[in-house]
This record gives C-alpha cells, sequence and structure tokens, in this order.
C-alpha cells in the first residue's frame, strides 16, 4: 500500500497494485516502477520476518498449553472450569505470589464473557496473561524493595528496564500521567496504577514495533512538528558537513595520524562538524568537537578554588547578556537552584581517583543517613537546552581550554526537578561536581554505593545527598547516577 502510494504521488508511473506471495516474493506488477515495489518489498519482508519469529515463540508455547489443557479437561474434554484451573501446579503456585483475587480476574479478563468454563484458545490467551501480570509485579517488587504496598516515582519507573530503553521519553511521560489518572499530581504510582502502566507501555510498544518501518521521508516531516526534538527552532539534529582537507586545524590533522584508534575516530568524527554550525550541535557533537575523549583518556588537573570562582563569575555574566538577546522566550532560560550555601569539606575533599579520574574523598566517618552534600547557589538549571549549549561555547571563547569546557559538558545531566515535571540540564559548579557514579550490582565491575539522592526513606531525590550506609574516613563517595539523571534524555532537551 505504501509503494502504491508513493507511485502515484510520483507521477512517473502509476501503480495498480502489486501481488506479493506469503514468502514475500513478487508475483505480478502491473505499469513499471519497480523502484517502488522494491521498496514496498523491503517493509513486506521485514515484517513478514518479524511475524515468523513470533509464530514460532507462539506455536511453542501453544503446544505446550494444549497439552496441560488437554490433562485437565480429561480425555476428549474442550472446557475446563475455574476449579480444575486453580488445580493446576503452575496456578497454585502464582497464587502464593499474586494478590487475592488476581487469578480469577485473569480468568474473566481470559473468557470475555460470563460462561463457567474455559475452552483451549482462552486457556492460552489466561496464561499469556499470568505471565505478563508475574512479570509486571517482579518488576514493581523490585523497584519497591518487596513491598506490594509500596508506591514508585516517575524517576524510578524510567530506570526500569526494558520498557524505558524502547520508549521515548516523551511517548514514556504520556503513558505514566494516562495510568495516573487524576492521582497525576501525586506524583508516586502505587501497584494497581503501576499494572494499568505496564498494559498501556506494552500495547504502545506493540504498535510501535508495526510502525517503525515508516519511509524516512515521513520520519523527517514527523521531525518537524515534533516539540520534543526542537527547542526554538533549533532542532537535534546531524551537522552532516565535511570540513576539507585545507581547511582542518592541526590539532584535527595530526589527532588523524595518532596511533590511537579512538583518537583517530573522534578526529574522523569532528572533521565532519561545522564550526559555523555550532548551535545545532547536539550532546554527543559538542563532546567530540571538542575532543572530549581524548582529553577525558589521561588525568585532569583537580580545579583550583580561583577557577571554580572564575567559572562562577562567568556563568553570571552569560545569564545577563543572554537575557539581552532578541527574540529570545520571555521565561528564564537558567537559574541558581537556590540560594542556600553548604561547605562540602566538612565532609569530603576532590582526589584523583585512580581510573575514575577526580572524585571525592570522606574527611571524617559519615554515619548512615547524615547529610553528606546538597544543591546550592552553585548549581544552576537551564530550562533549554540551546541555553547550555551557548554557554559551553561561550565559555570557551573566554578561557579556550577545551579541556576546561569537556569538565564542564561531563558534569553535567538531565533532570526533572519535581516528579513529572519538565526535564532541565543541571550543573554543578563546584567540587560536588566530582562524585562518581557506583552501582550495587554484584559480580560486576562497579563499587557498590554509599550516598544516596535523598533521605533513606524518601520517595524522590530533592537534590539532598544522604549516606547510604557508614562512610569511613578516606572512602571514596559513590551514587548511583540513575537514581536522579534522566541519562539518554539529552535528544529530549534539543540536544
Amino acid at each position: 500500500q505504501r509503494a502504491i502510494e508513493v507511485g502515484n504521488n510520483d507521477g512517473a508511473a502509476a501503480i495498480d497494485n502489486v501481488e506479493i506471495d506469503a514468502n514475500g516474493e513478487m508475483k505480478s506488477l502491473s505499469s513499471s516502477s519497480e523502484v517502488y515495489a522494491d521498496f514496498g518489498l523491503k517493509a513486506v519482508n521485514a515484517q513478514l520476518h518479524k511475524i515468523h519469529k513470533l509464530v514460532e515463540q507462539k506455536v511453542g508455547s501453544y503446544d505446550r498449553y494444549e497439552e496441560v489443557f488437554r490433562e485437565l479437561s480429561g480425555a476428549g474434554g474442550t472446557a475446563i472450569t475455574y476449579e480444575q484451573l486453580e488445580e493446576w501446579g503452575d496456578v497454585a503456585e502464582m497464587k502464593d505470589v499474586l494478590n487475592e483475587g488476581e487469578v480469577y480476574s485473569l480468568w474473566q479478563r481470559a473468557i470475555g464473557s460470563k460462561s463457567a468454563v474455559m475452552n483451549l484458545p482462552q486457556f492460552v490467551k489466561f496464561n499469556d496473561l499470568l505471565d505478563n501480570l508475574v512479570m509486571a509485579k517482579a518488576n514493581f517488587m523490585k523497584l519497591t524493595k518487596g513491598k506490594v504496598e509500596g508506591q514508585i516515582s516517575y524517576h524510578q519507573l524510567w530506570h526500569m528496564d526494558p520498557i524505558s530503553d524502547n520508549t521515548p521519553e516523551k511517548a514514556f511521560f504520556e503513558l505514566w500521567k494516562k495510568a495516573l489518572g487524576e492521582d497525576v499530581a501525586k506524583g508516586v504510582m502505587n501497584y494497581e496504577q503501576f499494572l494499568v502502566f505496564w498494559e498501556l507501555a506494552d500495547e504502545w510498544l506493540e504498535l510501535d514495533d508495526i510502525q517503525e518501518n515508516d519511509s524516512d521521508d515521513e520520519d523527517e516531516d514527523d521531525d518537524d512538528e515534533d516539540v520534543s526534538l526542537n527547542y526554538h527552532g533549533l532542532g537535534a539534529r546531524k551537522s552532516g558537513y565535511m570540513i576539507v582537507d585545507e581547511d582542518l586545524s592541526d590539532e584535527i590533522r595530526a589527532d588523524l595520524e595518532s596511533e590511537d584508534e579512538d583518537i583517530r575516530n573522534e578526529a574522523m568524527f569532528r572533521r565532519q562538524l561545522d564550526p559555523d554550525r555550532w548551535d545545532k550541535f547536539s550532546y554527543w557533537e559538542i563532546y567530540g568537537y571538542f575532543a572530549c575523549d581524548k582529553r577525558m583518556s589521561s588525568p585532569r588537573p583537580l580545579w583550583t578554588d580561583q577557577q571554580w570562582r572564575d567559572v562562577r563569575d562567568f556563568y553570571h555574566e552569560f545569564v545577563e547578556e543572554d537575557m539581552k538577546e532578541e527574540n529570545s522566550p520571555e521565561d528564564v532560560h537558567s537559574y541558581q537552584f537556590s540560594e542556600e550555601e553548604y561547605d562540602l569539606t566538612q565532609n569530603a575533599i576532590p582526589v584523583q581517583a585512580g581510573e575514575k579520574g577526580r572524585g571525592l574523598q570522606a574527611v571524617r566517618d559519615i554515619k548512615a543517613g547524615e547529610l553528606v552534600f546538597k544543591a546550592t547557589n552553585n548549581t544552576i538549571v537551564f530550562n533549554y537546552g540551546h541555553t547550555w549549549r551557548k554557554m559551553l561555547f561561550a565559555f570557551h571563547e573566554r578561557f579556550a581550554d577545551p579541556g576546561l569546557t569537556c569538565d564542564l559538558h561531563v558534569w553535567s545531566w538531565v533532570q526533572d526537578l519535581y516528579d513529572g515535571g519538565p526535564m532541565k540540564v543541571v550543573m554543578d559548579l563546584d567540587s560536588g561536581s566530582l562524585l562518581n557514579e557506583g552501582r550495587d550490582e554484584p559480580g560486576s565491575a562497579w563499587e557498590p554505593p554509599n550516598v544516596q539522592c535523598g533521605k533513606p526513606d524518601a520517595i524522590r531525590c530533592d537534590m539532598d545527598y544522604y549516606a547510604f550506609r557508614d562512610i569511613k574516613e578516606g572512602d571514596e563517595l559513590l551514587i548511583d547516577y540513575r537514581e536522579f539523571a534522566f541519562l539518554d534524555a539529552w535528544p529530549a532537551m534539543g540536544l
């Protein structure tokens, strides 16, 4: 259908129909325009491949459930009762895991009527629903540390695999709001609401899977309309400009000849970036433009107190100039998180932390639950991704040190300041930026975190950081960035 539509709109040739057999082979083609027919075939074959995989999975599970169903219904039986279903070992075990009434609710959904018995197709559907419910509950219990009566925040949900890995932030937030309904203002989700969210997300992923093979032309049109990719006319798009050899800087020329493959690759990427189009650079294009991979590959020096004062003074100058620009949004572009001050040195000092680079080391024993540090007047917030981008380039123009610019780049993150709120770019202009990441993943290379965002019993972060466990003097402070930062949300900021 897409091939016919595109072909007829093109005007070069009229296409009436294209016959394709079950294996995706072309049987006949009226008129001409094999290009469009080939385009259609690729889309069809991609879908056929998915269908074949699903069929293989379904056939395997169907055969297993058919065997169980025959045992429950008896020889020649065509239906089972709810009592017979409860006797099945799998259901009996699950009843200890699920809440009272959940199995019967699945029974009713599977039969779709007031019938007192269930046939084989309905039995298969029941098992699909049961598998989905058990998976959903397992994920909820993981987030609430085993408490079915617990509640989860938007931030916790966003970092839950696999849904967040395959769902854009904008769509994810819409599913969150739909699942919460009138309770969206509360900013937290209970078990029943999570089950609604889980099913909505499952439906969305299925629909997205069907639509993902739309044409590139259609995707480009959608980009112009998608506000999540555009902020004040500055979209998150590739630059696509190749710099000719004679215009290459001496640094890029040298890096292209480097013995280090990573440095060579970064230099090849940099030569594709047109400096005149800096205001279109994405997060990773900015990172590549300043050769941050190369600069972070060797130990970076600790900032002096004077450097911190200089960058804070520069920030205030930048904000003042930024607000003077014509055609600028009327609302605030960037601001300090609070007017408070907090002396981090009473708890930790900057150090070189080996392979992790710079870090923070405890200067005294800190008890679990103690405040370690908090967001202050040195914590700055950007309402727009482009304002953050402008600040980095203005900083580089002033200080002419790409290493310092790279520091500011990697010390920035995306966060919502309250559950369900808009995304912001956040940056600490003090040594709190040196807090390294840890993850509680036994068997991995990660060191476990000892600091957490928010009080131990809090649902969300609120930009205050507390000791997660007892910390000894000399220990490095570590936190799981996923507690507060949306690690893959830069495109949502137009970056």
